[in-house]
């Protein structure tokens, strides 16, 4: 399911959603399988300021190829294509919660795109 250009976008289970300056998305995942979350700036000018929660702490998180705790406040760089927030693992049937921490003034978009593998 895609939830591009909603207000405040949900993706159920396998999706992508643009999250604009100060909106929230919601990603319901599954229980049981592989899944995987993906975060970036579409900007090319201004940075991402994303605030993630709700992830299980046994989800294997990388922050532009480091491992790292999904769940917190996160910069992503502008023009930076190839930086990006990701998560792996099972997510254990729970939702995950994606704050766009941007000002409006300094629109950065975060693209996020959902997979979820059942067993």
């Amino acid at each position: 399911m895609s939830a591009k250009n909603s207000k405040n976008p949900k993706i159920d289970k396998t999706g992508r959603a643009e999250v604009k300056a100060t909106r929230t998305c919601t990603w319901v995942t599954v229980n049981g399988g592989n899944s995987t979350m993906t975060v970036t700036n579409q900007s090319r000018k201004n940075e991402l300021s994303i605030i993630i929660s709700g992830v299980p702490d046994d989800v294997k998180g990388f922050i532009n190829g480091k491992t790292a705790d999904l769940n917190g406040y996160h910069i992503v760089p502008p023009n930076s294509p190839s930086y990006s927030i990701v998560g792996s693992g099972n997510f254990k049937g729970v939702e995950v919660t994606l704050e766009n921490n941007t000002s409006e003034d300094n629109e950065a978009v975060a693209l996020v795109v959902a997979t979820n593998r059942d067993k």
